[in-house]
This record gives structure tokens, C-alpha cells and sequence, in this order.
């Protein structure tokens, strides 16, 4: 048995100049030969395990089973299937969950994948019975995919060659194709193409012998970045798509690679490089008992060796990062700073000391995932593009944005600030985890109040968590619930809205602020506006006749870094360079930072209000434990006021402070305040002492405080509220000195965020 350790190997396949971030291919992959077939005749194609038995198909639809508990090589069995035919190239195969009467095996959904052929938009449903050293198949189910209307509804058309994949974990099918096919002759360059995944219910056998699916039975589409050329198949397991592609050695321009694309968070999880594994053209991949078994296929004409079943591991955990840019290359989508979707995958709900349970929990919420909240930056990506497509001034990237933007505008337009389904659902997720890892806070008769700002994205938000406390605790009742202007000093003290802000913290807010010229200059350290601007457009100088080159970088910047955010997606991340997505990360760190963090440009103003917020939830806490009270006291606001909470808290590195920006990644990364962050102080008590515990939690993992904790990250009431409030009153006394400078040499007002782009 031969084995192989990856070292990945580099991308063969042409590219541009320039590439965006990827999550980084696989390490220390183990790959074996699992065996070789013997007197084989016919090409390889699709690929299944069921049982003791392995089922691999040949080009028009011969089936060869194996034993998988001793594979010697030779067949034990085969069989035609119903569906046999000279173009049913047999794909991929696919076990799905129901069987017909008196089969052996569950249905087997087998894709066609011949281009061109009248049958190749067909899936062939087969009935497998085995009687002794008997098989046979019967082909008892057509699905006919119908790719009509796709676009008119907003969706990505295929071009065909779809792969029907079967999720039997959660008992749906997805088509898994490309933009248009995925032959170098056709697609030259990565950004010409783009993988797409789309959701259907798994057709019953009851709903006849022909099916068709069509835009009226989309449950779901993915839009995949396109990274790696020609396509074969793949399966699907716990959400993700595995799917393999190129030819192997065949051909060192398309070479043997395998993606795994995650449904559920819309990303690509994971990369394969196997041109010096699996130096043959890999075909179909199944996963069993914690290992990918990958099927493969060999040229005749070009070699003697067998076509083999290769054993593959699954993709590893990641180590621990040893810093940001390391933990970005494991998580691309970071990149997207307060855009980030966090899949809250690793919450920490840490033991208590013995004998203490929890009783009380308060804190701030950021509302969930949204789409842009400015009136300016969707506009001015999808005006620059077109005034440029009118005018014939794109390059062909440029050509391919716009034609991505232009049919994906239905989905931006006039929906700014609104709450997105992917927002709704983590919200309603982070009640339910609440309420299933603190029942006892939510025990007898609690005190139960949750309060937002008035945005309408904050208030849904509320609304969705209480919906999840709710859908666990069905009798749950709420002394108070409130959305109103009302909770604005206290909740978003920094919005125009709030009574209290005064002349200086707009000039802090806004572009006349000491902290936009510094973080203009690093941004431009580290990246050229014009070369950005090049790749999209044949004359930029037409361009900035319009618009600002920095300011309509950064527009796209954030059209890219929102798209994690939107219901349905279409990734534009491809239009930076991988240098420009490290430069805007790290530009967008130092911008906080300046801003919300300890930097002294702020002066305390910045991170000042975040001790009012801090204060008032403290004094609650301590007013309700006086009262006797348990349950929940929660309040729903923005991002920047929780990062300036959590500067105010003096919570893990939150507080510190550096000169140099280079080293404000290093303590302070963006992606920590993603949609639907929230800081948790959560209250124990025990009935062998009147100490009351806190601990502090960011995101539901736990936080460091700035002095002693009792056991782990558990902290005493009584050392931690005096603490608190001198750092508060502190806090109050350099903002009274602030208020007191003279801001008439600022001039007027020059809103980032708010305002239109710096236009000419």
C-alpha cells in the first residue's frame, strides 16, 4: 500500500497577477491507495458506499461493486443500470434516503454530466437489488432540472453539467455546477467563473416517475468563488461540499485538487493540493467512517497504471493561530472586520466553583448580520460600474464585476440597514443557547428585561433573541421589553440623535478628526488606490473625474466584506489583491482603535461613553441583586459602542495601548466585534457564602478583567464594582476637561460613514 504525506503543492493553473486571501490548502494529509481495480475497461466515473459494499460506475452506466471490509480489486459483483445509455457518462452516484419496495440498497441518484447531451440537465433515480450473487438496478425516478428563469428571480444560472449531491444528513439535494463550463477554453481567468450551489427537496418516488425541478423549488443558493478549473464530483457531509477536480498528471495545467465548501457559512472551508498524491484524474468522492474515499480514472493511451480508490483524510482542526494574520489565512472572512459572520462554533460555558450556580445575567448585544448602513456605498460600486460599462471602460475583470453587481442590484437595492435573514436566525440562536446553557438564571419566576436603540435592525434583533429565549421556555414572561429614543444616551451615545454628545465628539466622528489623515496615510502605505482602480477600469482618470479613488476603494471594500452578511451572495472579494485585503485589515483595526480604543486622539471621548453604558449596567446589576432578583437585564445596540465597552472593561487587550500602528493588529482585530457580538457579565451565587461571582464573557468565550480573578475567570462582585466605578468617575473627569476645547477651527462637517462619497 503505498502512502503519501501532502506538502501542498502550488496552484499549475494560469492565474492573474493578483489573487485574493484563500483559506490556506491542507497540511499532513494523509493519502493512501485503498486498492486498484483490476480489468477495468471503461472509464471511471461515480463513486458509493453502502454497507459492506462500494459501487463504482463506468461511462454509460456499468457498475462495479467491491467489498469495502476486504478489498482485494476484483469485482464481487456488477450490474447495468436502468438508465444505461451511451451519454450517461455516470457522473456521480449518490445513496439517498428512501427506498423502493423490495430493494436492497436506498434509491441511487446518478448524474449524468455529459455537456451538451439531451440528457445531461437529467438525474436517473435507480432501485439496486441484490439476490445472492445477483444485481440488478431499475431506473424508477427522471428528475429533469428546468434552469428557466433563474436570473429573472435573482438567482445564478448554470450552464449545465449539474451534479446532484445528496445531503442525507439533512435530507435535501443540491446541484452543485459552475457560471459557465470549467474548461480553460472557456473560462481563461479565475474571475470569469464562479461556482454555484443551489437547494432543492429530495423529490418522493410518490410524486411520479417524472419530476421537475425549476425556480419554484429553490430552497437555497450558494455562490462559490471560482479558484481551480474543471470540474468532476463530489458529495456532501455535515453541510460542507466536497468536491474534486482536474486530471492529475495528465495535464499539469488542471491539476488534482479537492474544495470543501461550506453551505452553512457560505465560504470555502478548505483547499486540497494532491497533484504529487493523486497523480490520476480523481472522478467522485464519498465520505465514510471519517475518511474521504476518492474514486479515480486513468488514460489508456498515456499509461498502464490501474485506476485506484484512494483512502484521504478528512481536514484537520487548525492549530491555535500564533497571531492575527494567521488566524485571517485560517478564516479568510475576517477580512470582513465588523462584517464578519462568526459562527459562534466554540462558545465557552466554563464550571463554576463548587457550589456556585448562575442567577443573573446583563450585558450589551450587537444586533445581528445586516445589509450596508449607509445610503452611499452600493450605489457608488454600482454607479462607477456602469457609467464605465456605458462608456466601454472596463477592463475585462471590471466586465465580470459588473456583470456579477448588476445582476445581484435587486438584492441591494433599497434594502440599507435592514436586518438580513442570516441576522434573524443568530439572533434567535443566541437566545436558545442562553437559555440552554443558563436554565437556572430562567428558573421559578425571573426578572426578564431586554431593551434596544430605536433602529429598526436593533429592535428585530431584541425581538429575535426573546424569540429564541421563548421557543425554550414557552411560559416566559417579560417585566420589560423597550425599543424606544428614549435608551439613546445610554445605548448609542455616539449617534447624532443623542441630547448629551457635544460639537467635539462629530469632529472625532468625522473626517476632520486627527484619527482620518493618520488612517488614511497607513491605509496608503500599504496599498495604491489607482492600481485597484486599474484592474477595473481601462482609464481611471475618467473615473476620479467622479469619485475619490480612496473613498471608492473603500466602498468596495466594504460591498465585499458585507456580502457574508446578505441572505443570498454573490462574492466580489476577488477584485483585491491579497496584499490590499492584509493592508484593509489592518487599516480598518488602526481606524477603531483610533476611535473606540485607548488611542489619546480620541481623547477618552472615543472610549469614554463606553464607561457611561458600563456604568449603567453595573448600577442595574446591583440595584436588581439588592432587590433579590434573577433573570436577565440585556441591552441591544451598535458595534462601536461595544467596542468602546470593552476598552471601558479593560477586558483582555481591549485597553492596551500601543504608538506604532503596525502593532494594533496585534492587540486590537475588528473581526472580535462581529454582527451579533455581545458582552455577557454572568452572576453567581452560592448558599455557602454571600461572595457573588462575574464572569465576563466577549462572544460567549470567556474574558480577562484587570485584577485578580477568584478561580479561572471568575471574578468577586465586591472587588469588581469599586473597581469599576473609580475607573468611571476617572473616565467623566477627562471628558469635562475635553468639552472644554474650542472647535470652531475644525470647520464644518465632514461625516464618514453618513455622508456621500468624497465626490468631485
Amino acid at each position: 500500500m503505498r502512502k503519501f504525506i501532502s506538502v501542498f503543492s502550488a496552484l499549475l493553473v494560469s492565474v492573474s497577477s493578483f489573487a485574493q486571501l484563500y483559506v490556506e490548502p491542507e497540511k499532513d494529509v494523509e493519502c493512501s491507495v485503498f486498492f486498484e481495480k483490476q480489468g477495468m475497461t471503461k472509464a471511471q466515473q461515480g463513486l458509493e458506499i453502502h454497507g459492506n459494499y462500494i459501487f463504482s460506475l463506468e461511462d454509460g452506466g456499468h457498475v462495479n461493486v467491491y467489498d469495502f471490509k476486504k478489498p482485494t480489486g476484483k469485482p464481487i459483483g456488477g450490474f447495468t443500470l436502468g438508465s444505461a445509455r451511451p451519454d450517461n457518462h455516470s457522473n456521480n452516484a449518490e445513496f439517498g434516503i428512501e427506498t423502493a419496495p423490495g430493494a436492497s440498497f436506498p434509491l441511487l441518484y446518478v448524474s449524468v454530466g455529459k455537456p451538451n447531451s439531451e440528457i445531461d440537465w437529467t438525474c436517473f433515480v435507480e432501485s439496486i437489488t441484490r439476490k445472492g450473487k445477483k444485481w440488478s438496478s431499475e431506473l424508477v425516478q427522471t428528475i429533469v432540472l428546468d434552469g428557466n428563469g433563474w436570473d429573472k428571480r435573482g438567482y445564478v444560472s448554470i450552464f449545465g453539467a449539474p451534479s446532484w449531491l445528496v445531503d442525507k444528513e439533512r435530507g435535501f439535494i443540491w446541484i452543485f455546477s459552475a457560471r459557465q463550463r470549467t474548461v480553460a477554453r472557456v473560462t481563461k481567468e479565475a474571475y470569469e467563473n464562479q461556482y454555484v450551489a443551489t437547494k432543492f427537496r429530495i423529490p418522493s418516488l410518490s410524486e411520479g416517475e417524472i419530476v421537475n425541478l425549476g425556480v419554484d423549488d429553490i430552497l437555497d443558493q450558494v455562490v462559490f468563488p471560482y479558484e481551480v478549473w474543471f470540474t468532476q464530483a463530489g458529495c456532501v457531509h455535515d453541510g460542507k461540499i466536497y468536491y474534486c477536480f482536474g486530471v492529475g498528471k495528465q495535464d499539469p495545467t488542471r491539476p488534482s485538487c479537492i474544495r470543501v465548501y461550506d453551505t452553512d457559512r457560505r465560504v470555502i472551508s478548505a483547499r486540497y493540493e494532491l497533484q504529487e498524491e493523486i497523480p490520476l484524474e480523481m472522478e467522485d468522492i464519498v465520505i465514510r467512517d471519517g475518511w474521504m474515499y476518492v474514486n479515480t480514472n486513468v488514460n489508456r493511451k498515456k499509461t498502464k497504471s490501474l485506476p485506484c480508490i484512494y483512502k484521504l483524510s478528512l481536514p484537520k482542526e487548525k492549530p491555535a493561530p500564533k497571531n492575527w494574520e494567521e488566524e485571517l489565512r485560517q478564516d479568510p472572512e475576517k477580512a470582513g472586520g465588523i462584517y464578519y459572520i462568526d459562527p459562534f462554533d466554540d462558545v465557552n460555558v466554563t464550571s463554576a466553583p463548587a457550589g456556585y450556580k448562575p442567577f443573573y445575567i446583563t450585558g450589551y448585544f450587537r444586533h445581528g448580520a445586516r445589509q450596508m448602513d449607509d445610503n452611499y456605498t452600493y450605489p457608488d460600486v454600482y454607479n462607477s460600474l456602469k457609467q464605465a460599462a456605458e462608456a466601454s471602460n472596463l477592463t475585462s475583470l471590471g466586465e465580470s464585476i459588473w456583470k456579477r453587481v448588476s445582476e445581484f442590484w435587486p438584492r441591494f437595492d433599497l434594502r440599507v440597514c435592514d436586518l438580513t435573514m442570516v441576522g434573524y436566525r443568530q439572533s434567535k440562536q443566541l437566545g436558545q443557547r442562553m437559555a440552554d446553557n443558563y436554565p437556572e438564571v430562567f428558573a421559578g419566576d425571573p426578572f426578564v428585561k431586554t431593551i434596544s436603540t430605536s433602529v429598526v435592525r436593533v429592535s428585530e434583533t431584541m425581538h429575535g433573541f426573546n424569540l429564541g429565549l421563548q421557543s425554550r421556555m414557552p411560559e416566559l414572561e417579560w417585566d420589560i421589553i423597550d425599543a424606544t429614543r428614549t435608551n439613546i444616551r445610554y445605548m448609542n451615545p455616539y449617534a447624532d440623535g443623542n441630547p448629551d454628545k457635544i460639537a467635539l465628539d462629530q469632529v472625532l466622528r468625522d473626517f476632520r478628526g486627527e484619527w482620518y489623515q493618520r488612517y488614511k496615510s497607513y491605509a496608503l502605505s500599504m496599498f495604491d488606490p489607482d492600481e485597484f482602480l486599474s484592474r477595473l477600469f481601462v482609464d481611471i482618470d475618467q473615473v476620479k473625474k467622479d469619485y475619490d479613488a480612496f473613498d471608492l476603494m473603500w466602498r468596495y471594500w466594504l460591498a465585499a466584506s458585507v456580502m457574508q452578511n446578505l441572505n443570498e451572495q454573490m462574492p466580489i472579494w476577488d477584485v483585491f489583491s491579497e496584499k490590499e485585503i492584509i493592508g484593509w485589515t489592518k487599516a480598518e483595526n488602526y481606524k477603531y482603535y483610533m476611535q473606540k480604543g485607548p488611542d489619546p486622539v480620541n481623547m477618552t471621548r472615543g472610549w469614554g461613553y463606553g464607561t457611561r453604558i458600563l456604568r449603567g449596567i453595573m448600577d442595574s446589576a446591583k440595584e436588581n441583586i439588592e432587590l433579590g432578583r434573577h433573570g436577565v437585564d440585556l441591552r441591544f445596540g451598535h458595534d462601536g459602542v461595544l467596542m468602546a465597552t470593552m476598552t471601558a472593561l479593560q477586558a483582555d487587550d481591549w485597553a492596551t495601548e500601543v504608538s506604532d500602528p503596525d502593532a494594533v493588529s496585534d492587540i486590537w482585530q475588528v473581526w472580535n466585534i462581529p454582527m451579533n457580538a455581545n458582552l455577557q457579565l454572568v452572576f453567581y451565587k452560592s448558599e455557602s457564602s454571600d461572595e457573588i461571582l462575574v464572569k465576563a464573557m466577549l462572544n460567549e468565550r470567556d474574558c480577562k478583567l484587570p485584577f485578580e480573578a477568584v478561580n479561572g475567570s471568575f471574578y468577586k462582585w465586591s472587588e469588581m464594582y469599586p473597581y469599576y466605578k473609580a475607573r468611571f468617575d476617572e473616565a467623566e473627569t477627562k471628558m469635562s476637561e475635553s468639552a472644554k476645547i474650542d472647535v470652531s477651527a475644525y470647520g464644518k462637517q465632514q461625516l464618514m460613514h453618513i455622508t456621500p462619497s468624497t465626490k468631485k
